[in-house]
């Protein structure tokens, strides 16, 4: 079993900066109470116990042992200003990202409604002649249509009866009847 030798001061740091005791360490790895704090006097432990510690405080294996070079330290303390760095970093990229998305969403919201907005207006800038004649076009896409239909379906949709024979002349529809009297019909037809 390998042992290395725990560097205290760094220990406790890491404790003060999470904002936790030395009491709650030792019961998070199911120690006595007390445990850490006799670290100090007793600062060489088994290499998987300090790994344990950095696991349970977020660090890397190895950032406790105490060492003998500063250079090794100093090394270690970049490092970990530069794993905070990199934390901090990725914090704001998720925060752009989701400010990303929200603005997203907003934009093909607005364009939803301003594609509704260019349909009701493009309703606006057609005559009653216009409209009157998509009428007639669609009335008697089928063929020959009952005149009578034709001038109630069009009262049904607001269109004016001057606009409506305007546009009959217009396209060209022609009117045939057929029966006598009582039972006579006129039927209105666009001629092939």
């Amino acid at each position: 079993m390998n042992k290395v030798t725990i560097d205290y001061n760094k220990l406790t740091r890491a404790l003060a900066e999470r904002g936790k005791t030395k009491k709650w360490l030792s019961l998070e790895l199911g120690r006595y109470e007390s445990y850490i704090a006799s670290i100090k006097n007793k600062p060489e432990q088994p290499e998987s116990v300090e790994r344990i510690i950095c696991m349970v405080l977020e660090m890397e294996p190895g950032s406790l042992v105490a060492d003998q070079s500063p250079k090794a330290s100093e090394d270690a303390s970049i490092l970990q200003n530069i794993h905070r760095e990199i934390k901090a970093e990725r914090a704001l990229l998720e925060e752009a990202a989701e400010n990303l998305e929200r603005i997203w969403n907003k934009l093909n919201a607005n364009t939803i409604q301003l594609e509704r907005i260019k349909d009701c207006v493009k309703g606006f800038d057609k005559t009653g002649a216009d409209k009157a004649k998509e009428f007639l076009k669609c009335a008697l896409a089928d063929g020959k249509v009952n005149s009578e239909e034709v001038l109630l379906r069009s009262d049904g949709a607001g269109i004016k009866r001057a606009d409506l024979m305007k546009a009959k002349n217009e396209l060209g529809v022609d009117s045939a009847t057929t029966g006598y009297g009582k039972n006579q019909k006129t039927w209105w037809f666009i001629p092939n």
